[in-house]
């Protein structure tokens, strides 16, 4: 790819010239204002050159930035919008992945078994300006799915081969574990602590995770805790099988310091749909289950900090779940929003401002959010946004069912029940707390599309992928 652009510009055509002085002036003059922006831009034509010949490292690298992102670690807004780590690295990667498109004539906006659903979605928030109370916080919404649109795109166009795949896990098991080593590691020795960011997070105990509120902390880990535990099943390295196992056990553990009993139930709920796959996955389930149990013993009885506070509140605030009447306060105004809107929903954004005529203590608090996807669905779409979600999950439900077929023997069969185990653990617990838009599901959901569709073009071009020819017991 970069011959070819090296070619591009051998001979000197007049605006050919005329860029390369235009460029040349825009880094003078960027120089003048401050020395470090053409550093920057500089360094941005680098990576852009690098990954342009690395395609797959580019969307690694934009999960990971993803993954890394929150809302802390802004660097500044745009109206309502937080400008942070990963936009900036999204930037980079659609800049070098467009480039390289344009040059082998590669389509971005493929189609994929949810596509039509989720344009669906997007389309009825972009019809729900029309009535919402607050169109500054609609368009944000819109905004976001349509990021989450071109990422989506980017990730199933450059993923195109089993090894792709791999390569992309591989950076999302480890930047999970780096967060959870800046996560436990910083606050041990004082560096970071964001707990009183957040009202769920003052009483100590629940680890916040480079800024973000415990639950999304231990959602943003709990996709890939059984995806790496089932990679490992399929390493003929035993360095990387364990190395595997060691990171979905300390990945496990970090998500646990959060104290979110959702984050507990749903690990359970994606191990027990594993378990379905095949008699290999249940044992290996079950000595997992052992592991964590007696993790979850020693850090509840014996003094280990955060980790141990974390599992003394899952295990000793079971019953609590849904005591207080926070949710079932959100969820009746959500209610109310639904029959007094005629079951169109209120659209996109503007809860805050419609909650006050349903409870003025909650206006008030810092609880003024649904508690749930289908709740807020309910709220803000309507009728038809929930249809809409409807139409996603079993879009889903059944892209996975023909996945686990064609990868049936196969090196992928495990992460084929595993990548959606963990998805089906993320929707019971979004009953609950959480939004549509949130992340890194929607990255994780096109991960797993990407991996559909090198199954279903291995079997129509009759060349299978790898065979699971691992014997583990």
């Amino acid at each position: 790819m970069v011959s070819r652009l090296q070619a591009l510009w051998d001979s000197p055509t007049p605006w050919r010239v005329g860029a390369v002085v235009a460029v040349q002036m825009v880094l003078l003059a960027s120089f003048v204002l401050d020395w470090r922006v053409p550093v920057v831009l500089a360094a941005a034509f680098v990576v852009t050159v690098f990954l342009l010949d690395n395609p797959v490292w580019a969307v690694a690298g934009m999960l990971a930035a993803r993954l890394l992102s929150t809302g802390t670690m802004s660097f500044f807004t745009v109206g309502k919008i937080s400008i942070g780590l990963f936009e900036p690295v999204l930037l980079l990667a659609l800049l070098s992945l467009g480039l390289r498109a344009v040059f082998s004539r590669k389509s971005l906006w493929i189609n994929w078994p949810w596509k039509s659903v989720f344009v669906g979605i997007i389309l009825w928030r972009v019809a729900g300006l029309t009535w919402c109370t607050s169109k500054s916080d609609g368009a944000k919404e819109i905004i976001t799915l349509a990021v989450i649109a071109a990422t989506s795109s980017v990730v199933l166009a450059f993923i195109q081969t089993w090894d792709d795949v791999k390569t992309a896990l591989w950076w999302w098991i480890g930047t999970c574990v780096l967060i959870g080593m800046l996560a436990i590691f910083g606050d041990a020795l004082g560096l970071t602590d964001h707990s009183s960011q957040w009202k769920a997070a003052e009483g100590g105990g629940r680890e916040t995770g480079l800024g973000q509120q415990p639950n999304w902390f231990a959602m943003n880990l709990n996709f890939v805790i059984h995806a790496a535990a089932g990679f490992a099943l399929v390493q003929k390295r035993p360095l990387y099988r364990w190395g595997l196992l060691l990171a979905a056990v300390f990945i496990f553990l970090a998500a646990m310091t959060s104290g979110s009993r959702g984050g507990a139930y749903s690990v359970v709920i994606g191990g027990l749909v594993v378990a379905l796959g095949q008699p290999l996955f249940r044992k290996w389930f079950l000595r997992f289950a052992v592991v964590g149990g007696l993790a979850f013993a020693l850090a509840a009885l014996a003094d280990l900090g955060d980790l141990g506070k974390g599992f003394n509140r899952i295990s000793a605030n079971v019953d609590v779940l849904f005591a207080r009447d926070i949710r079932g306060l959100n969820w009746a105004a959500c209610i109310g929003m639904f029959t007094e809107s005629f079951g169109l929903g209120i659209g996109p954004g503007g809860y805050i401002d419609n909650l006050r005529v349903y409870s003025e203590w909650l206006y008030n608090s810092v609880y003024r959010y649904p508690h749930g996807i289908f709740w807020g669905e309910l709220a803000h779409t309507g009728v038809v946004g929930l249809i809409l979600l409807g139409a996603l999950v079993v879009s889903i439900a059944r892209m996975s069912i023909q996945t686990v077929r064609d990868t049936r023997g196969t090196e992928a069969e495990v992460l084929a029940w595993a990548m959606p185990a963990s998805m089906a653990g993320y929707f019971a617990w979004s009953f609950i707390e959480f939004s549509l838009d949130e992340k890194p599901f929607w990255e994780w959901l096109a991960l797993y599309t990407a991996l559909h569709l090198v199954a279903r073009r291995a079997v129509e071009s009759g060349k299978p992928l790898p065979p699971w020819t691992l014997s583990l017991r």
